[in-house]
C-alpha cells in the first residue's frame, strides 16, 4: 500500500467517526467493560493501557510495557476497579475487574494487537471477553483504531468501540475523535477529545474532554482534565528509571457525586528518573557476535542484540547520572580490531566522567585483553589464561589443487596489490602482496602494541617484551602486571566493593529494552548499514544454519531514497563494514548516496572494521569519512576472471560441445579456456570499470586522477595510514560520525534528535530513538542455531555470492583479531 492511500484510509476512518459521533454521550472514560484512564489523549498517549483506548497506538510505539491501575469513588461502599495491562511489541493483553460490597464483580479479559500501515499510520484492533456477572451473560466485545502522526507535533485518531452490541448488558457503542498537539515534543502534550455514545441514555448527543500533560523535568508529569459536564481531573506521576507511580482524582465542579481517586503504576523508558540515586552499576555480558541488523529466522530473532544496541546501552550508562560504574564480563569477543577501538572509546569516555569500569575476563586472546586493558580494573578467572601472543596473518592458495584436478584459473586484475586472484592463480604470494600485508600488520601490531603500553603503563619496548614472552598463566598475568587481579566470578562483587560507591547496586538488564518513540522527532539522522559481500538486488540475512549478511544494492538504495525522501531526516550515517563484492552493485549504492547529497542532506560514513574495495567505492562520494586507526580499508582495484575446467573433464571422461554465433559468445564458458581475443575484451572491461572507480575516488575526495593512481592500485591500506594518504577525513567512531552528521546538518545543540535505522528487506522498522545514538526494537529475539563456516571456506561463500557478477571489487583477505 503506497503513502497516498494509506493516507487516505486515515482520512476515511476519521471522517467516518465524526459521521457516527452524534449520538447520546456517557463518560468518556469507557464504561464497565473497560477501566478509565487518568486525563488520557486517544491519539497521543502510547503504552499498554493504549488496549483500551486505541489499540492501534501498540503499533506506533510497540515498546514492551505494562501498567496497573486501581480506582474508586470516595463515598462508602463504592464500588473500586482493578485493571492491569501489558504489550510486547504490537500485540497487548489486558484484564480488568469492577466490583464492590453490593455490586457483583464484573471481569474483562483484553487482547489488542497494532498493525503499522505506514511509518506515521497505524491501525488496531481489540477484543473483550465480557464476564459480567449473572449466568449466561458473557459476550465478547470490538474496536476498532487508527492512530496517524503525519507530523512531528500533530496526531489524529479515530475509533471505534463496542462495536456491534449497543445495549448488551448495559454496554454502549462509542465512536470518537482525538486531536492531539505537542508544541514542545515530550514536554507537551495538548489533547482534544469528542466521543458519541448509544441511544439508550439521557445524556448529551456527545461528549468532548480536553488534557493536558506537561512533563517539567525528566521523571514528574502532570496530567489535567476536563470535559463540557464540568468533571475536571488532575494529578501527577513520578518516575524512578524503569516504573513510575502516579495518583489522579477526578471530580465534577457542581459536587453531583462522588470523586473518583486513582492510583497506579507504569513501566517507563530506562532513562525517565526524577531522583538520581548515582549507585546504580550496570553489568554487561560479552559471550557472541552482535550482528549489526536483526533478522528473522524459524527460531526468532537471529543473533539477539545487535551491536548498535550494545553501544546504545554503554553510552547510556556513561550519561546516565544514576550510574556509578560499569562492569564488563567477558566470555568471547567476536569482534573486529576497529570494533574493539570503537568500544575501548565508550569506556575511556566513562573514565573521563569519573565512572570507574572493571573487565572481568574467564580467558583473554589478544583482541579481548585489548579491550580489557582499557578499563580501570582488570580481574581474571584464576584458572582462565591471557593468549597475549601477537597478531599473525595466514593466507591458503589453491593452485596445486587445480593443477592437481585440471582446473584453470584466468584472472585479469587492477592492480598489482589486487591480489584476491592470487588465492587461485598463484602458489605463494606476490611481493606487492607480501609488501602490503607486511605493511598491515606494522600497522595493526603497532597499534596494538602501543595502546596496551599506554593503558598497563609500560613502554613499547617492554610491552613488547611481554608479547614475546606470552601466554600466560593467569598466576603469572597478575605477577607480570597485565591483570590487577584474579578472582572467581562469586568473588566479583567483593573486589567491587573498594571500587563502587558504598551501598551500589549491580543490576544485569540496563536500558535491556530500549526506549523508542511513537513519535517523529523533528530533526533525525539515518542510519544505512552497508555490511557484509556487496552483491546486487535486495540485502539478505544470515540463513537458517548461519552463512553471512549481505549488501543487496537494491535494499540499500532504497534505504538511502527513503530517507532523501524524508524531510524529518536531516542527515545519513552510511556505516559500512563490508569487503566489497559486485562493482556494478557498488556504483548503484554510490549513485544513491550522491541524489541524497544533492537533496541538500549531508552524508557521513562511518568505517567498522572492514570498508575495503566496492567498501570503499560505495564511501568515497560522502562528504566526511571516518574510520578507525585499525580500519582495513582501500583496496581501490578490481578483477574479474573465470576458471576452465576443460582438463578435468578430459579426466573424467566428460565431452562438451559449444555452439556459438558470435567470436566472443563462448568467453565465459566454463568448458574452455578464454583465447587471447576474449582474454583482451575482459581485460578492456577490467580497466574501464578500474578507471570509473578512480574517478569516483578522484571526485569524491578532491584528488587528481595522478594521485588517486598513488595510492590506488588495489593496496590494503589501515586507517591510520588511510587518512594520511588522504582516503579518510578523521579518526573515530560511529558516535563521531553521528556527532559530525548533528553538526554538518546545522541542527541546534539543545533540538532532540531521533535515529532511524531501516530493517533489511527496507524498513522502516520505524523505531526512532529520544536520543542521539542508535535504537533498535528487542522484542522477542531469542538466537537460532547457527553454523560457522570455517575461515578457510569463507572464500567460497563469498565467490557464491558473487557468482552472478562478471566484476568484483572486494579485498584480497580476510582478517580477524583473536
Amino acid at each position: 500500500m503506497t503513502s497516498a492511500p494509506r493516507r487516505g484510509l486515515a482520512a476515511l476512518l476519521i471522517a467516518g467517526a465524526a459521521a457516527a459521533a452524534p449520538a447520546a454521550a456517557q463518560d468518556a472514560a469507557g464504561g464497565a467493560e473497560r477501566p478509565t484512564l487518568p486525563a488520557w489523549s486517544v491519539a497521543g498517549d502510547d503504552g499498554a493501557p493504549a488496549l483500551w483506548s486505541n489499540p492501534g497506538l501498540l503499533a506506533l510505539d510497540p515498546d514492551p510495557s505494562w501498567a496497573l491501575f486501581y480506582d474508586q469513588r470516595v463515598e462508602a461502599d463504592a464500588p473500586s476497579s482493578f485493571a492491569a495491562a501489558g504489550n510486547t511489541g504490537p500485540l497487548g493483553l489486558g484484564v480488568a475487574y469492577t466490583g464492590g460490597p453490593d455490586n457483583p464483580g464484573w471481569w474483562t479479559l483484553s487482547s489488542g494487537l497494532g498493525l503499522r500501515l505506514d511509518r506515521d499510520l497505524a491501525l488496531g484492533m481489540h477484543l473483550g471477553w465480557q464476564l459480567p456477572p449473572g449466568a449466561g451473560d458473557n459476550f465478547t466485545t470490538w474496536d476498532l483504531g487508527l492512530g496517524w502522526r503525519p507530523l512531528t507535533w500533530l496526531g489524529f485518531a479515530s475509533v471505534f468501540q463496542n462495536i456491534g452490541v449497543a445495549g448488551r448488558a448495559g454496554v454502549r457503542s462509542r465512536t470518537g475523535l482525538g486531536l492531539v498537539i505537542r508544541p514542545w515534543g515530550d514536554r507537551v502534550q495538548l489533547g482534544l477529545d469528542a466521543y458519541g455514545v448509544g441511544l439508550d441514555t439521557d445524556a448529551p448527543d456527545y461528549l468532548t474532554e480536553a488534557s493536558l500533560r506537561v512533563e517539567p523535568v525528566d521523571g514528574l508529569i502532570v496530567r489535567l482534565s476536563g470535559d463540557q459536564t464540568g468533571r475536571v481531573g488532575a494529578g501527577a506521576e513520578i518516575y524512578f528509571g524503569k516504573a513510575g507511580a502516579g495518583a489522579h482524582a477526578r471530580t465534577p465542579l457542581d459536587g453531583s457525586e462522588a470523586p473518583l481517586a486513582m492510583a497506579y503504576a507504569r513501566s517507563a523508558r530506562p532513562d525517565k528518573r526524577l531522583l538520581d540515586s548515582g549507585k546504580v552499576v550496570p553489568s554487561f555480558t560479552l559471550d557472541k557476535a552482535y550482528p549489526y541488523q536483526s533478522a528473522v529466522s524459524l527460531f526468532g530473532r537471529v543473533g539477539g542484540s545487535t551491536y548498535a544496541d550494545l553501544l546504545e546501552r554503554l553510552e547510556r550508562a556513561v550519561d546516565d547520572p544514576a550510574v556509578a560504574g560499569i562492569v564488563i564480563e567477558v566470555e568471547s569477543m567476536p569482534f573486529s580490531f576497529a570494533q574493539i577501538e570503537e568500544l575501548r572509546g565508550v569506556i575511556e569516555r566513562a573514565r573521563t566522567h569519573g565512572k570507574p569500569v572493571v573487565t572481568y575476563l574467564k580467558s583473554a586472546s589478544n583482541g579481548a585483553y585489548l579491550f580489557a586493558a582499557a578499563s580501570d580494573r582488570v580481574y581474571l578467572h584464576p584458572a582462565g589464561e591471557l593468549d597475549l601472543v601477537g597478531l599473525s596473518a595466514e593466507l591458503q592458495f589453491y593452485r596445486g589443487v587445480f593443477d592437481l584436478v585440471g582446473i584453470e584459473p584466468q584472472f585479469a586484475r587492477r592492480a598489482e596489490y589486487k591480489s584476491s586472484p592470487e588465492a587461485f592463480t598463484e602458489h605463494g604470494s606476490s611481493p606487492a602482496a607480501r609488501e602490503q600485508l607486511d605493511a598491515l600488520l606494522d600497522d595493526l601490531h603497532g597499534r596494538f602494541v602501543s595502546r596496551l603500553a599506554e593503558d598497563r603503563g609500560r613502554t613499547e619496548d617492554q610491552l613488547q617484551s611481554l608479547v614475546d614472552g606470552g601466554p600466560y598463566s593467569a598466576a603469572e598475568a597478575e605477577e607480570k602486571g597485565l591483570v590487577d587481579g584474579t578472582c572467581y566470578p562469586d568473588e566479583l562483587d567483593q573486589r567491587l566493593e573498594s571500587i563502587m560507591p558504598q551501598g551500589f547496586s549491580r543490576t544485569e538488564d540496563y536500558a535491556r529494552d530500549l526506549g523508542v518513540s511513537g513519535w517523529r522527532d523533528p530533526h533525525e539522522i539515518a542510519v544505512v548499514y552497508v555490511t557484509g559481500t556487496i552483491v546486487s538486488g535486495p540485502s539478505t540475512p544470515p540463513g537458517l544454519f548461519g552463512g553471512s549478511w549481505t549488501a543487496g544494492s537494491e535494499t540499500v538504495v532504497a534505504q538511502l531514497r527513503r530517507a532523501a525522501a524524508e524531510d524529518s531526516v536531516k542527515a545519513v550515517v552510511l556505516r559500512v563494514d563490508s569487503p566489497g563484492g559486485s562493482a556494478f552493485a557498488s556504483d548503484e549504492i554510490w549513485r544513491a548516496v550522491e541524489l541524497v547529497k544533492r537533496r541538500g542532506k549531508p552524508v557521513i560514513v562511518s568505517m567498522g572494521g572492514l570498508a575495503a574495495s566496492g567498501g570503499y567505492y560505495v564511501s568515497a562520494g560522502a562528504d566526511t569519512i571516518y574510520a578507525e586507526p585499525t580500519t582495513i580499508t582501500g583496496s581501490i582495484g578490481v578483477y574479474s576472471g573465470k576458471f576452465s575446467t576443460r582438463s578435468l573433464f578430459e579426466k573424467l571422461g566428460i565431452n562438451a560441445e559449444l555452439y556459438t554465433r558470435g567470436r566472443k559468445a563462448g568467453m565465459y564458458s566454463t568448458s574452455r579456456p578464454m583465447d587471447e581475443v576474449e582474454f583482451a575484451a575482459m581485460d578492456r572491461l577490467v580497466e574501464k570499470t578500474y578507471l570509473q572507480f578512480k574517478d569516483r575516488v578522484s571526485e569524491g575526495r578532491g584528488l587528481s586522477m595522478e594521485e588517486v593512481e598513488e595510492v590506488a592500485r588495489g593496496r590494503v591500506w589501515s586507517g591510520q595510514r588511510a587518512k594520511e594518504q588522504g582516503l579518510v577525513d578523521e579518526l573515530g567512531g560511529l558516535q563521531d560520525a553521528l556527532r559530525r552528521a548533528r553538526l554538518d546538518a546545522g541542527i541546534p545543540g539543545k533540538a532532540q534528535v531521533g535515529l532511524v535505522t531501516y530493517d533489511y528487506r527496507l524498513g522502516p522498522d520505524g523505531q526512532v530513538s529520544r536520543r542521539s545514538e542508535v535504537s533498535v526494537q528487542q522484542l522477542l529475539r531469542t538466537p537460532a542455531p547457527k553454523v560457522r563456516l570455517p575461515d578457510e571456506l569463507a572464500v567460497l561463500e563469498q565467490w557464491a555470492l558473487l557468482a552472478d557478477e562478471q566484476i568484483w571489487a572486494v579485498m584480497p583477505y580476510h582478517i580477524e583479531v583473536e
